[in-house]
């Protein structure tokens, strides 16, 4: 028996398409060297290969794609797009506006100079850049009625030409940029993980003085008899003003049980219940007495839960000024931001939005959360309603148009999802109760709708890839290099000479401008620290948002 899998592929879309998607992600797992290629790449390449061979989908796949991922991104941007400016916001969207620019000049002119087809343009910012908002939104500018197709070209071929230009620069805006960035404050004679260092201790982010996320680090409770010396003074005076790592939990008095406050004298006979890490109850023996082993004192539940800070008086204070979290005797396992890792240090200010993973007794993380924002780990159903309703009203929004002369301007789709995912994810920020999506289920559907988009513009490119190659592929690669470059090295000396900017961070902030994580890991790992990583969430979100417009802007020219 014979199977035609062409024939097979061609009467079974769903078949065809999550092939395609499967093989994707098992080639995104490839890895050449120190990188890997990624699923977005994996994906884009298999589906360049299945268009090259003549297999298409609906368009509507690759659209209801875009329009979860563009929205999806506008959520996760949403709780910190405003708050960022507490933080050195100003600097950092000066930043992201300077990259953007940029690079949608750099791109504009070599496709001027080159003489590319309309779409190309767009396609090589993009590719260059890596940046699927970008893509998404040149596209939808064809979908919208946006784009300014020249007479004689079809929305389908300009649209090919935007999925050509972009696969053929995307391998040097990944892969390139890696290589370039690893090696570039070498050129420069930088020494990063000095200046790493020197940022560190500026910020108090030093090691004496860091916040231990390890294992010693990890909370225990153990029982102690007062001693007598601790008889007459207060919860407070016996664990230090600053607590020194331990907190009292309860108190045996009498044969009953009383939750210990901090004004509570401690009397004789008195048996103390003391979460601490294990380090901080050896360090303190002395001062706590004798171990007692007491079943009734030690019952308590201890997890660590992922709170988002929410309160705004919490929001803009660095961890050190965060008592509460002390108070509770709650210890910090580590802090993202719009999904970065941050390093955990005393002196890191915290923006809204931003998830703090700690770990304590049950009640006394609820009593946190109840303070600084909330649990997110309670949220575990998703609100479709809100989910649905953001992103229909947002495509209606994107089909807005105002008239100037014979100018029409709108936002576009993409424009309208992503600015309605933005203010959904920024009252949710306010309003836990609305818009509900936990991360888990919002990063499932950021790669669902990433996937099929992806998928799309590869069976779509796949179709031209080997013509439009012949036709512009030296000029075109040539031009993703300058333009992967470009607002690399310009951006670096405007944020060094303008901006004043310390080198580590700065690295780390273009990574963000450049929407490219995989950079990122390389310069933390370049300059031994986490401290980039503050930099590229800083302007990452704001990258996302003007790179998305600046594709739609450039099918308008």
């Amino acid at each position: 028996m014979e199977i035609d899998l062409f024939e097979l592929y061609t009467g079974n879309a769903i078949l065809m398409l999550f092939t395609l998607i499967g093989i994707g992600l098992l080639v995104g797992k490839i890895q050449i060297g120190p990188i890997e290629l990624g699923s977005t790449t994996g994906v884009l390449l298999v589906g360049l290969l299945f268009g090259h061979f003549g297999l298409t989908a609906d368009a509507s796949i690759g659209s209801i794609g875009f329009a979860i991922f563009i929205f999806a991104v506008g959520l996760q941007a949403g709780p910190s797009f405003f708050s960022v400016f507490l933080t050195d916001g100003v600097k950092y969207i000066t930043l992201a506006l300077f990259i953007a620019v940029i690079s949608f000049s750099c791109a504009f002119g070599i496709s001027k100079v080159l003489g590319l087809d309309y779409g190309l343009s767009a396609g090589l910012l993009a590719g260059s850049l890596t940046s699927t908002p970008t893509l998404a939104g040149a596209q939808d500018a064809i979908t919208s009625g946006l784009a300014n197709i020249p007479e004689g070209m079809t929305a389908e071929m300009a649209n090919q030409n935007i999925s050509v230009a972009y696969a053929i620069t995307y391998l040097f805006g990944t892969v390139g940029l890696i290589i370039v960035i690893r090696y570039f404050p070498v050129l420069l004679k930088v020494d990063l993980p000095q200046e790493a260092k020197s940022l560190t201790a500026k910020f108090g982010f030093d090691k004496k003085n860091s916040l231990s996320s390890k294992a010693e680090k990890i909370p225990v409770i153990r029982a102690y008899a007062a001693p007598s010396k601790s008889v007459g003074q207060t919860v407070k005076q016996t664990q230090g003003d600053k607590h020194n790592g331990i907190v009292a939990l309860r108190i045996r008095r009498k044969g009953k049980i009383i939750e210990a406050k901090e004004d509570d004298i401690i009397e004789a006979g008195d048996v103390i219940s003391i979460i601490g890490a294990l380090q901080d109850h050896e360090t303190h023996r002395e001062t706590l007495g004798q171990e007692f082993y007491d079943p009734e004192l030690l019952n308590f539940d201890i997890s660590t839960k992922e709170i988002v800070v929410i309160d705004p008086k919490t929001a803009g204070k660095s961890l050190a000024e965060l008592t509460v979290i002390d108070d509770n005797g709650c210890f910090i396992r580590g802090i993202k931001r719009a999904s970065i890792q941050l390093g955990i240090t005393p002196d890191i200010k915290l923006a809204k939005g931003d998830r703090i993973y700690l770990t304590g007794e049950n009640s006394r993380l609820n009593k946190v959360a109840e303070i600084i924002g909330r649990i997110e780990a309670e949220d575990t159903q998703t609100d479709l309603l809100s989910f649905s309703i953001g992103i229909a009203v947002g495509s209606l929004l994107g089909m807005l148009m105002v008239k100037l002369g014979n100018v029409s301007i709108g936002l576009g789709s993409a424009g309208g999802l992503l600015l309605m995912g933005i203010t959904i994810g920024y009252v949710r920020s306010m309003r836990p109760t609305f818009g509900g999506v936990p991360p888990a289920a919002l990063k499932i559907l950021m790669e669902v709708g990433l996937t099929l988009f992806m998928a799309g513009v590869g069976l779509r490119a796949g179709a031209g890839i080997v013509e439009g190659f012949k036709s512009a592929g030296l000029p075109l690669l040539l031009g993703g290099v300058c333009v992967t470059l470009t607002p690399l090295i310009f951006g670096y000396f405007f944020g060094r000479k303008v901006l004043k900017m310390n080198p580590a961070l700065l690295l780390g902030a273009i990574t963000g401008g450049m929407t490219s994580t995989p950079a990122l890991n390389v310069v933390n790992e370049a300059a031994k620290s986490e401290a980039p990583a503050l930099g590229y969430a800083g302007t990452y979100t704001f990258a996302n948002v003007l790179l998305t417009f600046a594709g739609t802007i450039m099918m308008t020219l």
